[in-house]
C-alpha cells in the first residue's frame, strides 16, 4: 500500500491511497471544500515507468468528495443528446464556442437554444445557414455557417471564425436556462437537436470574468462523457434519450502542461508528423494570420513528385498526396478544417477527388513549412493550427491537440494516442 498526499492551491489536502499490486486500487479522498470548486492533476506511472496515467481531479463547492476526470479532443452529438447547463444567460454576457458542425439536413440544430415568454436566445444550423437569435423572436442569418468553427455570440452581434457576422435585434432575454445541443423550450421540452462536435464552450460576464468554462471530459470513476464546467467544477452528461456523447481522443496530460486552444506559428517551427503512407488519411484545422504569401501548412517534397506530402497555401493551392494533387484556395484568414486521404479530399466539407497513387514518403512530413528533396527544412506557415489527426482505417497514428509545456512556456502538442509532449524539432 502507497499513499501521496497532495495540497490544494487555496488550502487543505488530497489523500491518494493505492492498494495491491499491478492493477490496484486507488482512493482520492479530501478535506472538505469550503470555497469555490478546485482542481488538480495528479499522475501515476507503472512499474517499468512506460505507461503514464494522468487524472483531472475535481472537488465541487461544499463537498468533501472528489472525481478524477479525463481530458477529450471532443464530443459528438447525433441528434438525441442535450446537456442543462442551468445557467441563465444575461444581457451582457458573451458566449463563445468551438464546434464542428456534422450534418447538413434541412432541419433547425442547435448548438445551443431556449426560449420562453420573456425572450428567445439560440444559434442553429439549417442545411448550410446558421440563425440566430439573441433577445429578440426575429433570426438573423450567417450563411455558411456548416462550414465554420468558432462563433462567438452577444447582444447585437454574432461572429463566426472573427469575420463572418450578423446583428440580431434585441427585445428582452430568456429566463430559462441554456441547453447546449437542443433548445430549451420554456423548461417544458427540447427540440432542434444538434449534429456536432464540441471543443469547448464558453460564457463570460460583461466583466469579461468567465462564469462557464466547459470542455469536453470522461469521467474515470464510470467512463461516462460529458463537459465538465472549470468554474463550478460540475460535470455534465446527456440528459437526452440517445447514447451517451460519442468521445474524442483522451488527452492524459499532467499537471506540467496545460491545454491551450491553438499553437501560433511565425515562420519560427516546425513540428515532425513522421511519415506518411499512401493508406493514411490526414486532418488539420488551420487559419492563416495572413493570405498574401505562399507558405506551406506541412510538407514532404520528393523530386520528381512521386511521394510527396504537402499542403501549399497559393492562391490556387497545391494539396499534394503522392503523384497528384487537388486544388484548395486558402487564400484567406479563416478557419479551415482539411482532410485528405489516397485520391480524396474534403475542404470544409465539400468533397473532391483527385488520382490515386501507391507510395512512402521517403522523409518524415513536418509541419509548420517543409522538408524540401534535399532534406532541408523550411520553416514559412504563419498562423494557427487547433489540432492534427493521422488514421490508417480505423487506427489512430497520431491524435495532436495545442498545449503549452509549464515551465518554459513552449507550445507544443499532445499527442493522445503516445500520451506524451510534441515539441517543436527546429
Amino acid at each position: 500500500m502507497g499513499e501521496i498526499v497532495k495540497q490544494w492551491n487555496d488550502g487543505g489536502l488530497l489523500s491518494i491511497v493505492y492498494t495491491g499490486e499491478g492493477n490496484g486500487t486507488a482512493v482520492f479522498s479530501s478535506s472538505q471544500n469550503d470555497g469555490e470548486a478546485r482542481k488538480m492533476e495528479v499522475s501515476s506511472v507503472d512499474a517499468s515507468r512506460s505507461v503514464i496515467v494522468v487524472r483531472r481531479v475535481v472537488q465541487a463547492a461544499g463537498q468533501s468528495s472528489v472525481e478524477t476526470y479525463t481530458r477529450l479532443a471532443y464530443i459528438e452529438c447525433n441528434g438525441s443528446q442535450f446537456i442543462n447547463t442551468g445557467y441563465v444567460v444575461q444581457e451582457d454576457d458573451v458566449i463563445e464556442m468551438n464546434y464542428i458542425s456534422t450534418s447538413t439536413t434541412s432541419a433547425d440544430k442547435a448548438l445551443y437554444g431556449c426560449y420562453d415568454s420573456n425572450g428567445y436566445l439560440w444559434f442553429s444550423i439549417y442545411s448550410n445557414t446558421g440563425y440566430v437569435r439573441f433577445g429578440s423572436s426575429a433570426s438573423a442569418s450567417i450563411t455558411n455557417a456548416r462550414l465554420r468553427y468558432k462563433l462567438t455570440m452577444k447582444k447585437s452581434s454574432v461572429t463566426v471564425d472573427g469575420g463572418v457576422s450578423a446583428s440580431p435585434d434585441f427585445v428582452g432575454m430568456p429566463q430559462v436556462p441554456l441547453y447546449l445541443f437542443a433548445r430549451n423550450n420554456k423548461s417544458e421540452s427540447e427540440s432542434m437537436f444538434g449534429y456536432c462536435r464540441c471543443l469547448n464552450f464558453t460564457i463570460k460576464n460583461g466583466s469579461g470574468e468567465i462564469v462557464m468554462d466547459m470542455l469536453p471530459c470522461k469521467r474515470n470513476s464510470d467512463g461516462a462523457v460529458g463537459m465538465i464546467d472549470l468554474v463550478s467544477g460540475n460535470f455534465f452528461t446527456n440528459q437526452g434519450s440517445g447514447d451517451d456523447f460519442k468521445a474524442g481522443g483522451e488527452a492524459m496530460m499532467g499537471d506540467d502542461y496545460e491545454y491551450i486552444p491553438y499553437v501560433t506559428f511565425a515562420k519560427n517551427k516546425l513540428y515532425d508528423l513522421g511519415i506518411v503512407k499512401s493508406t493514411y488519411q490526414l486532418e488539420v484545422m488551420f487559419a492563416r494570420s495572413e493570405k498574401s504569401a505562399t507558405p506551406y501548412l506541412y510538407g514532404c517534397v520528393t523530386s520528381p513528385h512521386t511521394a510527396s506530402v504537402t499542403a501549399y497555401l497559393s492562391s490556387g493551392g497545391a494539396w499534394r498526396f503522392g503523384s497528384s494533387y487537388k486544388g484548395l484556395t486558402t487564400n484567406d484568414t479563416l478557419i479551415h478544417r482539411t482532410i485528405i486521404s489516397n485520391g480524396k479530399t474534403e475542404f470544409d466539407f465539400v468533397s473532391g477527388t483527385f488520382t490515386k497513387s501507391t507510395f512512402t514518403t521517403p522523409n518524415t512530413v513536418v509541419l509548420g513549412g517543409y522538408r524540401a528533396a534535399s532534406g532541408s527544412l523550411t520553416k514559412n506557415y504563419q498562423g494557427k493550427v487547433y489540432y492534427f489527426r493521422i488514421t490508417e482505417g480505423s487506427d489512430v497514428i497520431l491524435d495532436w491537440l495545442p498545449c503549452r509545456r509549464k515551465s518554459d512556456g513552449v507550445e507544443g502538442f499532445w499527442d493522445c494516442v503516445s500520451q506524451s509532449f510534441v515539441e517543436p524539432i527546429s
